[in-house]
């Protein structure tokens, strides 16, 4: 079998390299292929890599040059545009001309060409930019939560909401679905034994079954949000963060494979139940920062000039964190079950979406939206 190498046409990549040095006669002396993260991402995603190389110009000049290649795998159980993670979507999104419509300080990475495979794949040949790698600190979340914010405030009140059919209009709905097809089942008979020898345990499923009876009720509250633009994969790995862009109120995002119309407030929870969920935080900081995402957040809508009633992106933000515990409750049963030493943090995490649940239901009942 052909290496990922042996699969890049020479003469394409030296088109390309020329492009980027803005030169018609270059030749390149040497170039590599390199993965980013893992090889497969998720289910349509064949792997991201970095082809960087140097090239000759005129005058004997010898300049560097590097692009991402992103491959998407094509996917026949993901091929229908109301899924959330439908495998044509990104590539539509650079097709289209979406992104050169987004709010001027948010960037995304230019797309050089589309490259359709005979294997079915499809590559994205797509504008390098470096991210500065480093531990993101308080003011990079307050600075990404302002920015999401403006964001989606920019969408309510000014730009025309795009009306692509690619783009979910249901998006958690889709998401909670593959979690019941995909999620782990524990044994009964063992589940049984930790409820009765764990009180802590018994608490949070209790809970936990009472909340699945409430989905249905909050995924219609959650549709008569005001609706915006969401990136649905917003965290740490697709914000690229420099601080010359932070000066300039600017940020860039990569990855728009599950972009939707969403509620305000959805991709803000989903930001943080990554935040948490990834361990990024202890539970002693767990309020400060959750209050962190959210006031930020409604900092960088009343900035953009949204003037609404702050309770609707809070349900929206708490809902979308606390609907994780679909997939993360039975995880943790699971690991129980499998008498897993890593399971103290899941268990923190699931008890602060079952308080997430109580807080949701007041908001849900007082709004009646």
């Amino acid at each position: 079998m052909q290496t990922l190498s042996e699969r890049i046409d020479k003469d394409w990549i030296q088109s390309l390299s020329n492009r980027l040095l803005q030169s018609d006669c270059g030749s390149i002396k040497n170039w590599r292929c390199e993965p980013i993260g893992p090889v497969r991402r998720n289910f349509v995603t064949g792997g991201v890599y970095r082809i960087s190389g140097e090239s000759d110009v005129r005058g004997g000049a010898t300049q560097s040059w590097s692009i991402i290649l992103k491959i998407v795998n094509a996917d026949p159980n993901r091929d229908d545009p109301s899924h959330y993670n439908y495998w044509r979507r990104e590539i539509m999104v650079y097709d289209s001309g979406f992104l050169l419509d987004l709010p001027a300080n948010i960037k995304s990475p230019e797309c050089f060409a589309i490259d359709v495979q005979d294997d079915g794949s499809v590559w994205l040949w797509l504008e390098d930019i470096r991210n500065e790698s480093k531990q993101w600190d308080w003011n990079d979340y307050a600075f990404a939560t302002e920015m999401l914010g403006e964001l989606h405030a920019a969408f309510l009140l000014s730009k025309k909401m795009p009306e692509y059919q690619w783009l979910n209009r249901r998006w958690m709905r889709s998401w909670i679905h593959e979690c019941y097809r995909y999620r782990q089942v524990p044994n009964e008979t063992a589940i049984s034994e930790l409820l009765r020898s764990d009180e802590r345990v018994a608490a949070i499923y209790s809970q936990f079954t009472q909340f699945e009876e409430l989905v249905h009720d909050w995924l219609e509250e959650l549709d008569r949000l005001p609706r915006t633009v969401s990136h649905q994969d917003y965290y740490e790995n697709n914000i690229l963060l420099n601080d010359k862009d932070k000066q300039e109120g600017k940020l860039t995002l990569i990855d728009w494979q599950f972009v939707s119309i969403s509620g305000i407030g959805e991709d803000l929870g989903r930001f943080f139940g990554l935040f948490v969920s990834r361990e990024q935080v202890t539970v002693e900081q767990f309020m400060e920062y959750r209050e962190l995402f959210y006031s930020s957040y409604i900092k960088g809508m009343r900035r953009a000039g949204w003037d609404g009633d702050e309770n609707l992106p809070r349900f929206g933000f708490l809902a979308a964190f606390a609907i994780r515990s679909i997939w993360e409750v039975p995880k943790l049963l699971k690991k129980l079950e499998a008498d897993s030493p890593d399971v103290l943090q899941l268990m923190l995490v699931t008890e602060q979406q079952m308080e997430a649940v109580k807080e949701v239901e007041r908001l849900r009942l007082e709004l009646s939206l």
